[in-house]
């Protein structure tokens, strides 16, 4: 017989998996799924030890105690209303499937999606039980939601809202991230002033419309997240940006040529679904400089290489033999004096 104790931790045992397939697949951290895997065996092992103990579920009745439970006829009004939490959890286990395969970002969202489905899941149980009163849930409000839950979660939800949406306008062009702006602002104008003629609407209503939107919201700046954001001129009167491009397990350039101490912009595009960089190195072997790894998308790398003029080498720290060029530092040009 599987008790209440042993369901619980059976339940924390698929959560630490799905975490675990997670991180391995998004971050591609072995050390982290080795952790959670090994956090789901344990719990899962409590779980089943649990479960072939024969410990019953117990409830106290009149004072006693070890008293099994008792079946109870319930009148239409204490049946269960509708809930709409296990869409919620159903949407959030649907954003972490799509993180696995487009990327860290939406696997990040459907966690946190994941982890306020089960309290407001966990809460509407709580409120719907035999023993809970008016007054007890008023007072749990006032001393505890109102204080602290509200404003962090007004926090979160604005940070939330920002970022996605500061997502959105660094993977569009310029005039493309102007117009979204003006378009979201006049929307969200649009939208309260039609709310707050309309006083009486149902609360479900409210609820299902801020969800929509929030999720909405996310998944369009995660997915701009891992599109990669757009290329920024930066006014410097040093060289030209560089091109440099990974396909196929290989850079479509074999020589990068940059000025020493000039502040030199490398435009790393990265086509493969693994991850590739740039880093600089030596002829024996010394690191000089490494760029941020990416996969499958683009990057530019702004860096002033203070080196000795000379011959050096860039590779892919994650592929450092099949990736590889000659990374070539010329020697600042000297200024021009002018006669007095």
């Amino acid at each position: 017989m599987i008790n209440t104790v042993a369901k619980i931790e059976l339940g924390l045992a698929a959560v630490a998996l799905v975490m675990a397939i997670g991180v391995a697949v998004a971050f591609d951290d072995p050390g982290g799924f080795v952790l959670l895997f090994g956090v789901c065996v344990a719990v899962a092992l409590s779980g089943l030890a649990l479960t072939g103990s024969g410990f019953a579920d117990r409830a106290s009745r009149d004072g006693a105690t070890n008293d099994a439970l008792q079946m109870v006829s319930l009148g239409r009004s204490q049946v269960p209303k509708a809930s709409p939490w296990p869409l919620a959890g159903a949407v959030a286990l649907g954003l972490v499937g799509l993180g696995l395969a487009f990327g860290s970002p939406l696997v990040i969202v459907g966690v946190l999606c994941a982890f306020l489905a089960a309290a407001g899941w966990l809460s509407q149980a709580w409120r719907e039980d035999p023993s809970f009163t008016h007054p007890e849930g008023a007072r749990i409000s006032s001393r505890l939601l109102s204080p602290v839950g509200l404003p962090i979660m007004a926090v979160g939800l604005i940070a939330v809202i920002v970022v996605s949406i500061s997502r959105v306008l660094l993977a569009v062009p310029r005039v493309g991230s102007i117009a979204i702006a003006f378009g979201s602002a006049v929307l969200l104008l649009v939208v309260f002033f039609a709310l707050s003629t309309r006083p009486n609407l149902p609360r479900n209503s409210l609820i299902f419309l801020s969800g929509f939107a929030v999720v909405a919201i996310v998944s369009a700046g995660s997915v701009s997240a891992a599109a990669g954001y757009r290329t920024f001129d930066h006014l410097a009167t040093g060289p030209a940006p560089i091109g440099v491009v990974a396909h196929s397990t290989a850079f479509n350039t074999k020589t990068i040529t940059v000025v020493s101490g000039q502040l030199a912009t490398i435009n790393f595009k990265n086509l493969d679904p693994i991850y590739h960089n740039i880093a600089v190195y030596s002829s024996s072997g010394t690191p000089y400089w490494d760029g941020e790894p990416i996969r499958a998308k683009k990057i530019s790398y702004v860096h002033a290489f203070d080196l000795p003029p000379g011959t050096y080498t860039f590779r892919c720290d994650f592929h450092p033999t099949s990736m590889i060029g000659t990374f070539v530092v010329q020697a600042a040009p000297a200024s021009v004096a002018t006669a007095p």
